[in-house]
């Protein structure tokens, strides 16, 4: 059985946010692995620099601020002034028709995150001037706090990152991917995996966010709304087997967003998965017992620039 579909507002009621976050009227989608229609994902960022290359994804929260990974600044030390956010963008190449851009005034990383070990993967851009919501920009909602995503849970990641380490695709990609539980994922990569990460991807390779996915969403669905539960943050490798990717866990961190966006605040949703989690009965062979370790990963999904290898090629270009 799927996840139920029920939504749970903080404080039961709807915030102006929350009654029109997570909706995409013109997502209809089933499978993935595929080109992204236009409008399939309306809070989907890109994020270029000022010399105007994709460096990394982000989603957009609010009408002014933008969702993204700390790794993408803290590892590149760029600033607000370099960095333009590009909405409604359907290609890299070529025309988009519903595409708007914004400067940015400010970037705030999470002030726990740590670069070694990739914990508190998070950032928060402010745009210059508020956007206005169309059928191809829209904002996401966020996983509140107490939300639990049970092994199995289908959600989907899209960005502009490479293709198996083949170069850069060009279009809007996406891509279903079950998520992980995190004793499992734990042991996977053999430590490393903290409870303010959630992992997702498919076991047997094949379907991953890859360079350029950096700072993306991982998305899931529940009745109608679109709600997102991840930031792509590393990995090992790109799409290999038994590495899914990790992500940070949106729903760690609602108090924090909200302690620096003080007004029109984005919209948390609660989502719940039913049933058993089978991730409580997970063992490692390996003898390794599910607690945190400083284990740093290698962050795979390194922003481009000066031809980072990390995992796989990384197609920079």
């Amino acid at each position: 059985m799927g996840p139920c579909l029920c939504s749970v507002f903080q404080d039961n009621h709807l915030s102006a946010i929350s009654s029109v976050c997570g909706v995409a009227p013109l997502n209809n989608k089933i499978v993935g692995g595929q080109n992204a229609a236009a409008g399939s994902w309306p809070w989907q960022v890109s994020i270029h620099h000022a010399y105007n290359f994709h460096f990394c994804g982000g989603s957009l929260i609010n009408s002014g601020w933008v969702l993204t990974a700390a790794h993408c600044f803290a590892n590149t030390k760029y600033t607000a002034s370099q960095v333009t956010v590009y909405l409604g963008t359907e290609t890299l190449e070529g025309t988009n028709m519903n595409q708007v851009f914004r400067s940015v005034t400010s970037v705030t990383i999470n002030p726990n995150y740590n670069s070694d070990t990739n914990d508190n993967d998070m950032a928060l851009l402010q745009l210059s001037s508020t956007v206005t919501f169309t059928p191809y920009v829209t904002p996401i909602c966020l996983a509140a706090s107490g939300s639990t995503f049970f092994n199995g849970t289908l959600s989907w990641v899209t960005g502009w990152g490479n293709i198996a380490s083949l170069p850069s695709p060009g279009y809007l990609q996406e891509v279903q991917v079950p998520i992980i539980g995190n004793r499992q994922c734990f042991c996977l990569y053999g430590g490393g995996i903290t409870g303010n990460m959630i992992c997702a991807g498919a076991l047997p390779g094949g379907k991953d966010s890859c360079q350029g996915d950096s700072g993306g969403p991982l998305v899931i669905k529940q009745g109608s709304i679109w709600i997102q539960a991840g930031i792509v943050s590393f990995g090992n490798g790109c799409a290999q087997a038994n590495y899914p990717g990790v992500y940070t866990r949106v729903s760690q961190y609602q108090k924090w967003i909200n302690q620096v966006i003080t007004s029109n605040q984005p919209g948390f949703v609660t989502y719940t998965s039913n049933g058993t989690n089978a991730d409580l009965n997970v063992s490692c062979s390996t003898g390794w017992v599910w607690v945190w370790v400083g284990v740093g990963v290698c962050a795979h999904r390194c922003v481009c620039v000066g031809g980072w290898v990390c995992g796989c090629v990384c197609g920079c270009g």
